[in-house]
């Protein structure tokens, strides 16, 4: 150390203790920057645009999460009830119609805004719609049309309930509905067109179901040939014609137990033949009507849509 002065080598030791105590300093900003960068403000409207989101990509039980997230942390949020809604529309699209069912019908009964009822009661039956159940979804659509006359669902309920009717057969009772929708409306191009198209379910070509029982008493496999299943229809014929021969042949040579047994089988062999025919012409007149309904175009749309004041169909309009 030299007099009145520092010494070099304290001078490089206090330069070495703050070079470190800069890159420790660095190192812990580096390492603390992802903790504040993934703090997340959550506010209503982004929250149900998440949820929504996800519904839009399938995600529907994630979604039900999200949606549910949002009616916790806000439940004051003009936003909740629409949550609740698309809670619904989440199970029904899911398959979960009994699920979706009880959040509507909570919706029914829990709020007092006469659109959300209007929507609970059009929702309810277009979950019975779509699980195939036409009898109950008309009850709800006829509910709709009682409670609210005037409903903004109206014409979306009327439009379902012909397609509801198609359902059931009822072709003539499904185009006088479709007609019922003219005028200045979302489904009025699809109606004319149904209106008309709905008329041709009268003249599909099904089959008979008792002259395809008939047929396969007259000879095992006919039936099933007669609805053009015609594999079925060769084994059917080959076992019962085989159990025949092997019955007779017993007989021919006195083994009478061994024929009675036989014939025995070949009874609920021929009466089996008989009871699948009938049914393979009830899944043949099932799959003809399905085709056709299928290729007939529907213009009832489900999927979420937020949108400005005056959306039609199920566009649920609110701001925050």
């Amino acid at each position: 150390m030299t007099s009145g002065g520092i010494s070099p080598l304290l001078v490089v030791a206090m330069i070495r203790r703050f070079v470190i105590l800069m890159v420790v300093s660095l190192l812990f900003a580096v390492c603390a920057a992802p903790a504040y960068s993934a703090s997340v403000i959550l506010d209503a409207q982004h929250q149900f645009q998440f949820a929504t989101a996800l519904m839009d990509r399938g995600e529907y039980d994630h979604a039900v999460l999200e949606y549910e997230r949002l009616i916790q942390f806000f439940p004051e949020n003009e936003a909740v009830p629409y949550a609740r809604c698309f809670i619904g529309l989440c199970h029904m699209k899911a398959g979960k119609y009994e699920k979706a069912r009880e959040v509507f019908k909570e919706i029914i009964t829990a709020q007092g805004d006469d659109l959300l009822v209007q929507k609970g009661l059009f929702l309810i039956g277009e979950s019975y719609y779509q699980q195939g159940i036409p009898k109950e979804a008309e009850y709800y659509f006829q509910r709709l049309f009682r409670e609210f006359p005037r409903s903004r669902f109206r014409q979306a309920a009327l439009y379902r309930l012909g397609w509801t009717k198609m359902q059931r057969d009822q072709w003539e009772e499904a185009s006088n509905l479709f007609s019922r929708l003219h005028g200045e409306n979302p489904y009025s191009r699809s109606a004319a067109e149904l209106a008309t198209a709905s008329l041709r379910g009268k003249t599909l070509p099904l089959k008979s179901p008792k002259v395809a029982g008939t047929m396969a008493a007259v000879l095992p496999g006919l039936g099933h040939a007669y609805v053009g299943r015609y594999k079925d229809g060769s084994v059917a014929f080959l076992v019962n014609g085989l159990f025949i021969w092997a019955a007779v042949e017993s007989f021919h040579h006195n083994n009478n137990v061994v024929g009675g047994m036989l014939t025995f089988l070949e009874i609920g062999w021929y009466s089996g033949n008989i009871y699948s025919a009938v049914n393979a012409a009830h899944k043949y007149n099932r799959k003809v009507k399905v085709d056709f309904r299928e290729n007939l175009k529907d213009t009832v749309e489900l999927k979420p849509l937020i949108l400005s004041k005056g959306g039609a169909g199920l566009a649920f309009a609110f701001h925050f």
